[in-house]
């Protein structure tokens, strides 16, 4: 993911609708990528144990790999896609695969979850305003009426078969783009239809600050 475009506390606030939580749901796996324990891993572990998630970090101590020039993120794909091989067959696993450095929680598992269900799809992935990283590919992506048209893949959630499914097919390098790989698999809709994806277009999950008005869209994350 490349850095913020406006000056805003964090990148990512995860949910938009801050409720207490007192015990975390059984059925959900929360998946992250940290290579180091950065102050932004470290307020992100705090902002999920103050929600009750249990989190687990992939990729510790590993280098980052990104090639002069990349864009990077394919390092993500590679380790989730390996993370999931044991969970492929868990049919009511909830997956939630987020970014960890520039992110925080507003809520808590439950309601997480109940938001999740309420998409209806078995894939949702966060939604930008802004197309990356490659802009030839805005004229095949459907229109919206309201929210944030384009693909994300600082967070989504799922269920453990279909992302499985949804990262099967990836050969590509550590320093390869994540989001475009999403972004190809989103844009065919044979694809689309088989693993169930759709955005959080409204941000009911996922408030991403990305090219936000700040103000106005980081009020977003506290109102339903």
């Amino acid at each position: 993911m490349r850095p913020p475009l406006l000056l805003a506390p964090l990148a990512w606030l995860l949910l938009v609708q801050a409720k207490d939580d007192t015990k975390a749901e059984d059925n959900l796996l929360v998946l992250t990528v940290a290579t180091k324990e950065t102050e932004g891993f470290r307020r992100f572990k705090r902002s999920a144990q103050f929600f009750n998630y249990k989190i687990q970090a992939l990729g510790l101590g590993e280098d980052w790999s990104v090639d002069r020039g990349s864009t990077g993120g394919g390092q993500k794909v590679r380790l989730l896609k390996k993370a999931l091989e044991k969970h492929a067959d868990h049919e009511d696993l909830v997956i939630l695969f987020i970014d960890s450095y520039d992110v925080v929680f507003a809520s808590g598992p439950r309601e997480l979850l109940r938001k999740f269900r309420q998409a209806k799809s078995q894939v949702v992935f966060s939604a930008e305003e802004l197309i990356y990283p490659d802009r030839r590919l805005e004229a095949k992506y459907p229109t919206v009426s309201d929210g944030k048209r384009f693909l994300g893949s600082g967070g989504f959630i799922g269920y453990a078969p279909n992302l499985s499914t949804l990262v099967a097919e990836w050969e590509g390098q550590d320093s390869d783009s994540d989001q475009l790989f999403y972004t190809k698999i989103f844009l065919d809709p044979e694809k689309r239809e088989q693993i169930n994806i759709t955005l959080d277009h409204r941000c009911r999950i996922f408030q991403n600050l990305d090219g936000a008005l700040v103000l106005g869209d980081f009020a977003k994350a506290f109102t339903g």
